[in-house]
């Protein structure tokens, strides 16, 4: 499908999906309101124009033509897991990023500005970490070629760390196989089920108690069964517990809302510490169920 033309982009904002990273919509704001920029273009950042609305920004998103004299800036959020990175549009993203950063690299009259943000750690690549707001509008804005060579470095190892990381999954040794156990038995676990199989982290999904779409559908996915091999058909959270436990579980993902508001998610961070929840605990649950 490739990515939108982004050549009359005054600034373009890649991959941030739904995130709006407060440091970012400064940089943002900072280069509209004192830099001469107009002309914004969101590529998968479908959250970016909402918040740059909001105070204390107050900066309209357009998308006209470049107006700007300025080098074009453009922001990329760096993939924060190898299975989002591994995903068509993130591939897409990447070698977009990479073509730039070598052609700007070895252009002598390069027109951009190309800096990759780490949503894990809520920074900016290749800045100096006590870098302040100005000292970063400043490193942007500036022609220093020693600068623009700092941020394209920063960025490529990065991206080379994801892929570095996406080869060892191809080796059986290396190869990261996550256990999730996916509470619920309704259509929508099986949509779950089949979504979390297409992580190459993951090695299998268990349902409980699942139903009989998740029960044929094969693969990674497959019901909980007991120690004896019969079909488990509680949820209460003695028995997820248990079966953790049991599985050695790495993740539980709650569809569900009866047992989040039981307080699932509350049990497990007690009596398995180690082990990822995706799901609310259950103050916020009793917030939804309370409606």
């Amino acid at each position: 499908m490739g990515l939108p033309d982004l050549s009359q982009a005054d600034i373009a904002l890649i991959g941030f999906g739904g995130s709006a990273p407060a440091q970012v919509l400064h940089l943002v704001a900072k280069a509209v309101n004192d830099h001469g920029y107009h002309s914004i273009t969101p590529v998968r950042s479908q959250s970016m124009e909402y918040a740059l609305l909001q105070p204390p920004h107050r900066t309209f998103l357009n998308t006209n033509s470049s107006t700007t004299n300025q080098k074009q800036l453009i922001i990329y959020n760096l993939p924060p897991s190898l299975t989002e990175y591994l995903s068509t549009a993130s591939q897409e993203e990447a070698s977009f990023i990479r073509s730039r950063l070598f052609l700007s690299s070895n252009s002598p009259t390069n027109n951009q500005v190309i800096i990759t943000f780490d949503s894990n750690h809520g920074s900016f690549l290749g800045i100096p970490p006590a870098a302040t707001e100005a000292d970063l509008v400043s490193y942007v804005y500036s022609n220093n070629a020693a600068f623009a060579a700092q941020l394209a470095s920063a960025s490529l190892n990065a991206l080379s760390a994801l892929d570095q990381s996406a080869a060892s999954q191809l080796l059986l040794e290396t190869r990261s196989s996550d256990t999730v156990l996916l509470i619920g038995g309704g259509g929508r676990e099986h949509a779950l089920a089949v979504a979390l199989a297409q992580s190459p982290l993951v090695a299998k999904i268990i349902c409980l108690p699942g139903n009989g779409g998740t029960q044929a559908e094969g693969g990674k996915i497959s019901n909980a069964v007991a120690s004896d091999g019969s079909p488990m058909t509680k949820s209460d959270n003695a028995t997820v517990v248990e079966l953790v436990k049991r599985l050695n579980a790495d993740m539980v993902v709650v569809g569900p809302e009866q047992p989040l508001v039981d307080g699932v998610v509350d049990e497990l961070a007690v009596e398995c510490p180690g082990v990822k929840v995706f799901g609310p605990s259950k103050a916020g649950a009793e917030l939804e169920a309370s409606k």
